[in-house]
């Protein structure tokens, strides 16, 4: 009996990311369900994340199938932009939806204030939801985790895709946790916010994840506008620039190297102190290449040989 052929790395990501796209749809209905059945804003913002992780897993496997193709005459460079979009895209949307929460929990506390009645909540459902959702994503992120892993630790919407599912599980059983102890709170001296405790419970989990969003879109903004990569990673290059050079009579003028996507992008801008050809660079490149890929992992390598920089990276 003939053994299996093993799964390549885009498809190890897209089954990945198949699953959690319907664990992520299951858990998106389960929450809109179990907030009308508790009258809970905090679980109906939960529900809303995952529908936000349902709909981004559907373009998030899009994303994983463009970034794989080769570059042809429509992108000359690749399609590595295609994630880094993604990501910044995604990232916006979850920090509509948390803006959107928390002026709902602010306009029910000021309503609370003026004497408004404020709906009161139905514990029953929301333990059962929270053990649910909980084993859910811890299942997710673990599945993520190990794709991520299986396919060489370069997958920027896995790890994306990681990190949303271990959110979105501290985020119900955050919300799970804080409204079941509610009740206990009768007869102390915090009695008085109970009626407006989904609402509290709303904000301290918007505050709570909102940085890791916007850290997210900053990220993959700055890869989309051409930042350099980290000052680590820029100096490791050049490290191995300058030592591929000795003792060829070739002076390293300028380095630049960016990252887009899962891919590092790395110039080297070179001065040969000497007679070259085509072919003298092509061998170099190459060289140059295998040592990029031992530091940065997925590269792109170019060599241009000038007398000035044409790129300033400050040490």
């Amino acid at each position: 009996m003939s053994e299996a052929p093993e799964k390549s790395a885009a498809q190890i990501e897209s089954e990945s990311l198949s699953i959690g796209k319907w664990g992520n749809l299951f858990m998106a209905f389960a929450g809109i369900l179990a907030a009308w059945a508790s009258r809970s804003d905090a679980l109906l913002v939960d529900g809303l994340y995952s529908g936000v992780n349902f709909l981004a897993a559907i373009v998030a496997s899009r994303v994983g199938l463009s970034i794989a193709r080769q570059a042809d005459q429509k992108r000359p460079f690749g399609y590595d932009a295609d994630e880094a979009i993604y990501v910044t895209f995604r990232s916006m949307a979850l920090i509509g939806i948390l803006a959107f929460a928390m002026f709902n929990a602010i306009s029910k506390i000021i309503t609370y204030a003026m004497g408004g009645s404020v709906p009161a909540l139905n514990f029953g459902p929301i333990l059962v939801y929270v053990v649910l959702m909980v084993s859910i994503c811890a299942a997710l992120a673990t599945l993520h985790h190990w794709s991520y892993v299986k396919t060489g630790r370069r997958s920027e919407v896995l790890v994306t895709e990681r990190r949303a599912a271990i959110v979105d599980g501290v985020l119900s059983a955050g919300a799970g946790i804080a409204l079941l102890l509610v009740p206990f709170l009768k007869g102390t001296s915090f009695e008085v916010i109970i009626p407006i405790a989904d609402a509290l419970v709303v904000l301290t989990l918007c505050a709570f994840i909102i940085n890791q969003p916007i850290s997210a879109f900053r990220s993959a903004l700055g890869e989309i506008s051409g930042e350099s990569a980290s000052e680590e990673k820029i100096n490791s290059v050049r490290q191995a620039l300058t030592l591929s050079v000795a003792g060829l009579d070739i002076k390293v003028v300028d380095l630049a190297v960016m990252k887009l996507g899962r891919r590092y992008t790395v110039v080297g801008y070179l001065d040969p102190e000497r007679l070259v050809v085509a072919a003298d660079v092509d061998r170099f490149n190459d060289g140059f290449h295998q040592q990029c890929a031992n530091i940065l992992g997925d590269v792109r390598t170019e060599i241009i040989l000038t007398e000035k920089p044409r790129h300033t990276v400050q040490h």
